[in-house]
């Protein structure tokens, strides 16, 4: 079995907001209300997180969005993220972005924040 990976950072004018699975199912959690704490995660939770990105379509998605555009933009307020995810299976994602996001966004950071349950916000 492989070692999981789900890593999920998102951040504008605030503190970053970030998810992150670790060792024996322990989540960190970075965001306005945690400060760095460590969550349980249960192993049925990560495997319908897993099912549920199925569903989204999230190992379809672009590895940067805005997607052909050549990042020469400054990145002054506006909303940039990152995810990295690599199931039991060793099937892998890494994609990217700056104010610009993948159909189903949305969907993700809600099973983000089930599997966390943190309040990421966006």
């Amino acid at each position: 079995m492989k070692k999981e990976v789900i890593f999920y950072s998102g951040f504008s004018m605030e503190p970053p907001e970030q998810v992150e699975l670790l060792e024996n199912n322990k989540g960190k959690v970075l965001a306005e209300s945690f400060d760095g704490d460590i969550v349980d995660v249960p192993d049925y939770k990560i495997l319908s997180f897993w099912d549920r990105i199925e569903e989204i379509g999230v190992w379809k998605w672009r590895k940067k969005y805005p997607y052909g555009i050549q990042n020469k933009l400054q990145l002054l307020d506006g909303y940039n993220w990152e995810l990295k995810l690599r199931d039991r299976n060793g099937r892998a994602k890494y994609c990217s972005g700056y104010q610009s996001f993948p159909r189903k966004f949305k969907d993700l950071i809600k099973e983000l924040n089930i599997l966390f349950g943190s309040k990421i916000k966006f």
